[in-house]
């Protein structure tokens, strides 16, 4: 490690969704030219180079890329497809596009009405309630005669063209009207063997649905006319009627808590209601701390697990990125909690969905998400409540444990020099602050291990773990604990083990400090006799069992056996020097007595 590197280039590739590090380089060609290897070898889906840099004197990260193949984010089948563009005949009215226009230019009016734009089609009552409302239905009009780019004309004759539009749908209605069919108590069989052989039947008996829902005093209500209605015998034109005005009711906001119940922890709400869009809401009934969904839901989930409501999942699927989008709290707690509730969903997407663009673009809301969670002020202030920045590093790995995003990641990791860098900090870090510094060093091992084990860039691992073993180092070169336990008055072989059982214990960070004790170990193993006096004086049984436990030991402690002694990279210490006395003397017995350290 050494902090004189300030700039590296991480090479990243995709399969599925997942970006991972699959090689770091120092020189920019290399890495453009690995990575174009990497793409041509056809095992990515797509390859991109970070150039990350590192400013010393700031304590910043940036990171830039400069290399990218393929990675594009893959069109969801839910995707809205087309442009909405003004409806121009009749049928355009009436065509998804259409009646998606409609909800955006009078969602508002709707929603208070507990309509959709489909009942509004098929039925005269809804439209002249809309035609009485003031100037709801002009305002709409003009607003899309606006956006309808079409230089050879004027607004007004836009708006002439559109009112046309209107005006002949409404005598459609009024020339289908008469033959409309009535729904029985919901008997829809009936119905459909009337209309079976005629031109108009989706028409016709859309309108009859329309009408026998209109008394229907809730959107539950209305829900649950329109679940009671599906059936596997169905025909398929009259599931597409029924899979279309469900999924209009979910463009209700309020409909999913009238259906599911909200609980105040919002992202098991959405946990849910990812498993109802995913056709596995049955699932989460398995274990008794679940909650118990009522028989229309299920009934409705059932349908969905076998793929025949397209329309309802892909208007889930908008539900469901919606409300990941809403600025209320995903749960009771703070900014931890908070995160943990996205990660919670995040895996539940992932364990549904088989879309891999699906998945990415919730993906991309739940970053979006984590991102307006993740401002300065928010860890500012979760970092003021936390004295100790032993705590603060801590408190900002939980955070990064949780958080979606690369980006994202990397704007908690750039909290994270600054804790190691402020000048009121460092005693504390180098156990002056009238702590234990034995137990200082365990929680700066403790912290290295998170930071390596954390998904940061490699630059960011490296920098940070480096800093932690300086602030081990210090505390190693002010408390001379290897000197000291050279000075025991003891056998090499016990001096041995007591530096390999403070490795293994986590008191040495990966670095100069864990060099320094590892180089000290296999001095004194390099010594004449020493394997031999590891069992001086045991049995065969007892002998056996000894070496065996030296030997684990080592592993523990991460010392490879076999391999010879090399000198750490840093100048030799006292401890180092008396090491190297015993070796050319020979010492295998006792050293000078001394004090026992607290070790």
């Amino acid at each position: 490690m050494s902090l004189s590197q300030s700039v590296h280039y991480e090479i990243m590739g995709r399969r599925g969704t997942r970006w991972t590090i699959v090689e770091v380089v120092n020189d920019r060609k290399i890495a453009v030219e690995k990575a174009e290897d990497f793409w041509g070898s056809k095992k990515y889906s797509g390859v991109k180079v970070l150039k990350e840099s590192y400013d010393k004197e700031s304590h910043e990260f940036a990171s830039v890329e400069i290399y990218a193949r393929g990675g594009n984010r893959k069109t969801s089948k839910y995707d809205q497809t087309g442009k909405i563009s003004p409806c121009l005949t009749p049928d355009d009215l009436y065509r998804p596009d259409g009646r998606r226009a409609i909800w955006e230019l009078l969602g508002n009016t709707l929603s208070d009405w507990m309509i959709t734009p489909t009942e509004l089609l098929h039925s005269l009552e809804h439209y002249f309630k809309l035609y009485n409302a003031g100037t709801k239905l002009q305002n709409a009009i003009q607003r899309t005669a606006v956006a309808y780019e079409d230089d050879n004309s004027s607004i007004q004759e836009r708006m002439r063209k559109i009112t046309k539009v209107v005006d002949t749908a409404i005598e459609i209605m009024k020339a289908n009207q008469p033959t409309v069919p009535s729904l029985e108590v919901g008997r829809l069989k009936p119905v459909i063997e009337v209309l079976q052989d005629k031109g108009n039947k989706r028409f016709l008996l859309t309108s009859a649905i329309t009408e026998y829902l209109r008394p229907a005093v809730t959107l539950s209500d209305k829900m649950g006319r329109l679940i009671a209605m599906l059936s596997g015998s169905r025909p398929a034109w009259v599931l597409e009627i029924l899979d279309q005005m469900i999924a209009e009711l979910f463009l209700h906001p309020s409909i999913l808590g009238q259906m599911l119940g909200e609980p105040e922890d919002r992202g098991r709400f959405m946990i849910w209601l990812s498993h109802l869009q995913a056709g596995r809401l049955n699932l989460m009934g398995e274990d008794e701390h679940s909650p118990v969904f009522s028989d229309e839901i299920l009934r409705l989930n059932g349908f969905l697990s076998e793929g025949k409501m397209p329309q309802v999942a892909r208007a889930l699927f908008n539900r469901l990125k919606i409300e990941i989008d809403l600025s209320k709290p995903i749960c009771p707690g703070g900014l931890v909690a908070q995160l943990k509730g996205l990660d919670e969903l995040k895996r539940a997407i992932d364990a549904l969905q088989s879309d891999v663009g699906a998945i990415e673009s919730l993906e991309e809301a739940l970053a979006s998400r984590s991102s307006r969670l993740l401002n300065s002020q928010a860890v500012g202030e979760m970092l003021y409540d936390t004295k100790s920045p032993i705590d603060q590093l801590n408190a900002l790995l939980d955070l990064e444990k949780y958080t979606i995003g690369h980006s994202n990641k990397r704007m908690v990791a750039n909290f994270m020099l600054p804790v190691l860098t402020r000048p009121e900090y460092e005693s504390i870090f180098v156990g002056l602050d009238g702590g234990q510094p034995m137990q200082r060093m365990h929680d700066l091992v403790m912290l290295q291990k998170r930071i390596m084990e954390a998904d940061l860039t490699e630059m960011h691992r490296r920098k940070i773990a480096e800093k932690l073993d300086g602030f081990c180092r210090a505390i190693l070169d002010n408390t001379q604990i290897l000197k000291k336990l050279h000075n025991l008055n003891i056998s090499l072989q016990d001096k041995a083990k007591k530096i390999l059982g403070l490795l293994a214990d986590g008191y040495f960070t990966a670095g100069d400090c864990a060099t320094r004790a590892d180089h000290q170990v296999r001095l004194y193993m390099k010594q004449p006799g020493f394997t031999e006096g590891l069992i001086t004086g045991l049995d065969r049984a007892a002998a056996e069992k000894e070496l065996k436990a030296f030997r684990d030991l080592l592993e523990r402690a991460g010392i490879a056996q076999g391999q010879q002694a090399k000198a750490p990279e840093h100048e030799e210490t006292e401890e180092t020097e008396a090491a190297e006395d015993a070796e050319s003397s020979g010492e295998t017995g006792d050293a000078a007595e001394t004090t026992e350290p607290q070790a």
